[in-house]
């Protein structure tokens, strides 16, 4: 199997390259008519088609060899389902970087369409605590929290797209590690979704990074975010992997996007109003470039994909949800410094 993934991956990378390339001469053009946009001359933009032009060759390459890597019609028609509503918001987010859609539709849009991703890739109503100990949320309960990592890793993936690089490579190495841990539990959706979708990124981050000469977008931001989350769905609630491994493998994105937030509102400020308060905007803000901004805080997904793989591993500890609360913490604390950083130098 992981050699005909790598083969799909390659033709992923291979094709977003191509497309891409052809998209940074015809367009659209994100302009730099907001404060807290990076750059200051257009460029650009919605690199998100190229992204997903390569991943559909990649799983196309992969049907050609389905036997070999797993792929029978039932699991393709899983694959077929995740990617349709990853291209449905690939679509809205398109649509976002030509003519702005308004954060009322796009809340209602993004709601249905995790709503829809829950139900068809699979509800988490249970949270195993290790030792036999585990935690039953009930249907309703379940469905909510499942729709709600959807709907909270699709938008942190596109608050923390505002740095060459640093998103859509964060969320490619997260997904070669989601996928590594498919490949360990036998699960060919979720390795042929998360192998694909990193080769197309791969292929994308050639001309984005370092020096940014195409943006993902919307539309690239919000599709690699719901291939993650859908992903990781088909994972947990077809394996005996944890539930609390996930958010472990994008934890550097998710606690940038969730702290920052969470600051906003004990500040009282408006939720829904462009910012540039990530860590990541102040790091830039400091004099750092963006290649060194991505480079950190692609070591630290790295860090957290080794240990993601690692837990899942374990079957029946504390250790998954034990060291998602120590990584929180950690988040935390690391949050405290950069606000101090920045309020003392004026930056906040």
């Amino acid at each position: 199997m992981f050699w005909e993934l790598i083969g799909g991956a390659s033709i992923a990378a291979l094709a977003s390259v191509i497309v891409c390339r052809l998209q940074m001469a015809a367009g659209p053009l994100d302009q730099p008519d907001e404060e807290r946009k990076a750059h200051r001359t257009p460029t650009p933009t919605s690199g998100g088609i190229g992204i997903a032009v390569g991943y559909g060759a990649g799983l196309v390459a992969l049907g050609e060899f389905g036997e070999a890597v797993g792929l029978d019609r039932q699991v393709a028609a899983l694959v077929w389902v995740a990617s349709v509503i990853a291209f449905s918001f690939l679509i809205i987010g398109f649509v976002d970087d030509t003519r702005p859609l308004g954060p009322r539709s796009k809340f209602l849009m993004f709601t249905l369409l995790s709503m829809g991703g829950a139900i068809t890739m699979g509800v988490v109503d249970v949270l195993h605590l290790g030792h036999g100990q585990e935690l039953r949320l009930g249907l309703s309960v379940g469905l909510f929290g499942t729709a709600l990592w959807v709907f909270t890793l699709v938008n942190c993936v596109n608050f923390m797209d505002g740095a060459n690089g640093l998103a859509i490579g964060s969320v490619a190495i997260g997904l070669f590690a989601l996928g590594a841990i498919a490949i360990d539990e036998n699960l060919a959706s979720a390795a042929a979704i998360a192998f694909c979708c990193a080769g197309a990124l791969v292929g994308f981050l050639v001309w984005n990074f370092p020096n940014g000469r195409i943006f993902a977008g919307d539309s690239g931001a919000l599709f690699a975010g719901a291939v993650a989350a859908l992903a990781s769905l088909i994972v947990v609630s077809r394996t005996d992997v944890s539930p609390f491994v996930p958010p472990i493998l994008f934890l550097p994105l998710l606690s940038d996007a969730l702290l920052t937030l969470a600051w906003r509102v004990r500040r009282g400020r408006k939720l829904l109003v462009g910012h540039a308060e990530h860590f990541y905007q102040i790091a830039i803000r400091a004099g750092w470039s963006h290649a060194r901004v991505s480079l950190v805080y692609w070591g630290a997904m790295i860090g957290c994909g080794l240990l993601g793989v690692a837990l899942s591993r374990v079957r029946d500890t504390p250790a998954p949800w034990i060291a998602l609360a120590a990584l929180v913490g950690l988040s935390l604390a690391v949050s405290i410094m950069v606000r101090r950083f920045a309020r003392a130098r004026g930056m906040s």
